[in-house]
């Protein structure tokens, strides 16, 4: 792809234009340094502009998938984009919280390692021509880790948010497996 194409994507032009969901998951991508910034500032008012942020980046990963679905908006590019942004929309959150002493950096291993192995499990089906969609229990995993990140990011009411990123990092470990049995069954 040369940078005609490139720059006919970003304009909107012909049949791998950008659409809605695509532009929507591009804007969460955006705003995690705005959002890191942010959280790693300190001040009780910086933590509610960071929760304003994360929680608005974390709607723009609903609604995107939302169009996509009901508008038959589904393209190539957002079907490659929004899991990266949302892992690094949890990516973005989760480390400067364990910067500022907010999460357990063992759980944010867990849950960062699931993404990784997760993602890369992704690439291997995909090179032998298999999509794995998101499941049920990778959907509440994601659930549970906004509920809490929101909670840590302003503080409110202490402990939930770290026994909802403890729940989290559960439901990681056993979406991670059920990932790792659905491809490897499909592969065999």
């Amino acid at each position: 792809m040369g940078w005609r194409d490139s720059a006919a994507i970003l304009m909107g032009e012909g049949k791998n234009r950008l659409t809605l969901p695509t532009w929507l998951t591009l804007t969460r991508i955006f705003m995690l340094p705005i959002l890191v910034l942010f959280l790693l500032q300190g001040s009780a008012f910086a933590r509610q502009i960071a929760g304003a942020i994360f929680a608005l980046a974390a709607l723009t990963d609903w609604l995107d998938g939302y169009l996509a679905r009901t508008r038959g908006l589904v393209s190539p590019l957002g079907e490659i984009l929004d899991p990266l942004a949302d892992k690094l929309l949890i990516m973005a959150a989760l480390l400067p919280l364990v910067a500022i002493g907010r999460a357990d950096s063992w759980v944010v291993g867990i849950l960062l390692g699931r993404e990784f192995l997760v993602t890369a499990l992704r690439a291997v089906a995909l090179r032998h021509g298999l999509v794995v969609a998101a499941n049920k229990i990778g959907k509440t995993k994601m659930g549970l880790e906004v509920s809490a990140i929101i909670l840590l990011i302003l503080d409110w009411l202490p402990p939930s948010g770290t026994i909802l990123l403890w729940i989290a990092m559960f439901v990681a470990v056993i979406s991670g497996v059920d990932y790792f049995r659905k491809i490897v069954s499909k592969l065999a």
